[in-house]
């Protein structure tokens, strides 16, 4: 399985699908006080996936799938985000089991990322990737200004701040594990630090100005939400 993994939240837990709306589904079960073992075990599970391999294959005979866990439509991972993954067409049946409420906000998640988000992820990647870009030029003429050679450790440094003015924390992430609105809004920031670093601010500084900017984005964006 190699399609971009993309975490969502759901009530303050994080809910794994990858690009193609397959769902992470080993530690769901238990956050609903149920085991995912017990689920794939279920004769009625079987009965489900039975059908759904017959409607898959256009009613081409009768399914010839006895096992759940070799059905095809669940994988297996290890690793990064290891556990078990399952299909979209199945997920949502996972969900209903877990609970009702759940089941139809995957349902909404899946469709959005087969149908709609993914043009939207590749735009905001790129943007992003060219703001990056555009950080590392301004950084690299600031210091060669300053009659100093630009390090690889000024450009990551850099990178880590800006993800520190969104989490929180100094700390590198996965640009291609992130969502189109954080994207958009790493873009955005990554704009504001090339102005600062043009007026010479330095990097505390910047840090103080980021994070009142993002502050300033999240009020606007609550206050959007609240209209």
């Amino acid at each position: 399985m190699t399609a971009r993994i993309i975490p969502f939240d759901y009530q303050g837990h994080t809910v794994t699908f990858n690009a193609e709306g397959w769902l992470h589904a080993t530690v769901i079960a238990e956050r609903f006080g149920k085991r995912l073992d017990h689920w794939l075990d279920n004769a009625e599970t079987l009965e489900y996936i039975r059908a759904l391999d017959e409607i898959q294959h256009h009613g081409s005979g009768p399914s010839t799938i006895v096992n759940t866990r070799k059905s095809g439509y669940l994988k297996s991972r290890r690793g990064n985000a290891g556990g078990t993954w399952l299909h979209p067409k199945l997920a949502v049946a996972f969900a209903r089991w877990c609970d009702a409420k759940f089941s139809v906000w995957c349902d909404m998640q899946i469709e959005a990322l087969i149908h709609g988000d993914q043009a939207n992820w590749q735009q905001a990647r790129q943007q992003s990737a060219i703001g990056y870009r555009g950080l590392c030029e301004a950084l690299a003429i600031a210091h060669e200004e300053s009659g100093k050679t630009p390090q690889r450790h000024h450009f990551i440094n850099e990178a880590k701040l800006i993800n520190q003015a969104i989490t929180g924390q100094f700390a590198g992430r996965n640009r291609d594990q992130l969502s189109a609105h954080e994207l958009v809004l790493v873009t955005l920031i990554e704009i504001r630090d090339v102005l600062l670093i043009g007026q010479g601010k330095d990097f505390a500084a910047r840090k103080a100005s980021l994070l009142r900017y993002v502050q300033s984005l999240t009020s606007k964006h609550l206050r959007s939400d609240a209209a």
